[in-house]
């Protein structure tokens, strides 16, 4: 594609990203960012008065207070002042997860601010996603709040009395244990009931399931945010349905990584240029046919979660998940690259020149440029996600596993663009080819979790996510290949961009 082509897409990626800002811009009320009880927390102030009450909104594992925004900010159009808190060793709050520190965390948070004056249980709405949805459950014996919503609560042992007027929300697609234990709560409760009665005698139940939806994309929902929302103004004894919240905040998200994603081509061209790494001469890398690659995929994807299964070599990261998941790439990168390898030395040493000397190394511009590019499409998705739908910011220990995280996952970026290669020349078919091997990756980790019991649960339950930053390396690394020929500097670039996903994302455990 020409440089001038390159210049007009950007154009009209600066132009989404203008529209998509004022989007989000508007959904934002006044907020601000403080240290409470030890933990970071992102205060929302009501956005229409009068004021009501208070709400907690506690995000998932691998989550943070800011991909809780969406919830946050419809329950602060009802007049509710929002808390939106990080557990520890997630977003911004210091120390290492575990589900018993989370708890305890939550509950100083609850006190700190009761003995303050600043909230009162009768007045408090509770609410979370997954093991959010679990803790706001679970505080109902030391905190009985006014209402408790759940949206797809992770599986747990029932508090010794359930919460008041408790709404759960789940997911068509949900996994099973998660529609088990709302099952069992509704059990527990005796049924739904949901009339003004019910809310008056604080004992109203209902479950509802949200259709075309899976576990992760739930906290996106308008409807379920809409039925928290109208919950949460009945058990205060609101009257009239719930207010909306400015703006189009999802959309605006979407719209801004539409425009950093046609900005990236003209970046890559003139980083290219700066760098002197143009496309060299055509190289014939050979590779074994697709079908041998597929069945190769499988094979070291059950070596990976065998090994896994006796031995993590990437544990001494402690990233809750995360350690596991790259210490799969990193197996099966290994697994499926020493075959790869030998052939292409095969390959190689027949084909010496008939005076026995080796070409050349190839310039090092190519994969500078690829690093550059890497880091600057971390740091620019990272700055634009961190400002409505989540913070994956690098410090501290986030940032010196990232330092290990590159080089692992190096190993299998660089087998899979070989491998990806051997799709031919069309785009279509190299994404599509791309696409079925992290796709038998997916499978043979859900392999892991159900036939070999890992208890890597995160494996499944983040499976669009790993869609969407699997997208963003073909389409970032496919650039950068066209304009270098570098299997390496593709490589690269997918290395820098699944690191700084592990390790941004993953809690510290």
């Amino acid at each position: 594609m020409s440089l001038r082509n390159e210049s007009i897409r950007a154009a009209l990626g600066i132009v989404l990203l203008v529209c998509a800002a004022i989007l989000i811009a508007r959904s934002h009320g006044p907020m601000r960012d403080v240290r409470i009880a030890g933990a970071e927390v992102r205060v929302l102030e009501p956005t229409h008065s009068p004021q009501i009450g208070t709400a907690f909104v506690f995000h998932g594992l691998t989550g943070n207070r800011v991909i809780m925004l969406n919830m946050g900010q419809w329950l602060a159009a009802q007049g509710l002042r929002v808390y939106l808190p990080d557990a520890p060793g997630h977003g911004r709050t210091p120390g290492h997860f575990t589900h018993a520190g989370a708890l305890k965390s939550y509950l100083r948070i609850l006190a700190e601010l009761e003995r303050s004056g600043e909230i009162h249980p009768q007045t408090t709405v509770l609410a979370g996603h997954s093991l959010g949805g679990e803790m706001a459950i679970r505080l109902a014996d030391e905190f009985p709040a006014a209402a408790t919503i759940a949206s797809s609560p992770a599986p747990m042992v029932l508090p010794h009395r359930l919460p008041e007027n408790l709404l759960i929300v789940g997911a068509q697609f949900d996994m099973p244990p998660m529609k088990q234990i709302a099952a069992e709560m509704i059990r527990a409760a005796g049924g739904q009931r949901y009339l003004p009665e019910d809310f008056a005698q604080k004992r109203a139940v209902r479950d509802v399931t949200l259709s075309w939806e899976a576990h992760a994309s739930l906290i996106l929902d308008s409807r379920g945010n809409r039925l928290g929302a109208a919950w949460a103004r009945e058990a205060l004894g609101a009257a009239g349905p719930p207010n909306e919240p400015g703006g189009s905040p999802f959309a605006g998200e979407i719209l801004g990584l539409g425009g950093l994603a046609l900005l990236f081509p003209l970046i890559a061209a003139l980083l290219v240029r700066i760098f002197g790494a143009g496309r060299s001469e055509k190289t014939n890398r050979i590779a074994p046919r697709p079908v041998t690659l597929i069945l190769l995929w499988a094979l070291a994807g059950l070596i990976a979660v065998s090994i896994l299964y006796f031995w993590s070599p990437l544990q001494p990261l402690h990233l809750y998940g995360g350690s596991y998941l790259a210490g799969f790439l990193l197996l099966v990168g290994a697994s499926a690259g020493l075959p790869l390898a030998f052939q292409r030395w095969r390959d190689a040493a027949g084909s010496l020149p008939q005076d026995g000397k080796v070409p050349k190394s190839k310039s090092a511009a190519p994969i500078l440029a690829g690093v550059v590019l890497g880091v600057m499409a971390a740091f620019g998705f990272t700055s634009w996600l961190s400002w409505q739908l989540t913070d994956i910011s690098l410090n501290g220990p986030r940032g010196l596993a990232f330092v290990v995280l590159v080089p692992a996952s190096l190993v299998y970026t660089y087998v899979e663009e070989v491998a990806v290669r051997s799709a031919g020349k069309s785009a279509a078919r190299r994404l599509g080819f791309f696409f079925l091997l992290r796709a038998e990756l997916l499978v043979t980790l859900l392999f892991g979790y159900f036939v070999l019991l890992s208890g890597e649960v995160l494996m499944g339950l983040m499976a669009p996510y790993f869609a969407i930053i699997s997208l963003a390396q073909w389409l970032g690394a496919d650039a950068i290949r066209r304009r270098t020929g570098s299997a390496e500097a593709a490589a690269v670039f997918g290395a820098i961009l699944a690191a700084w996903f592990v390790a941004g994302v993953f809690p510290l455990a």
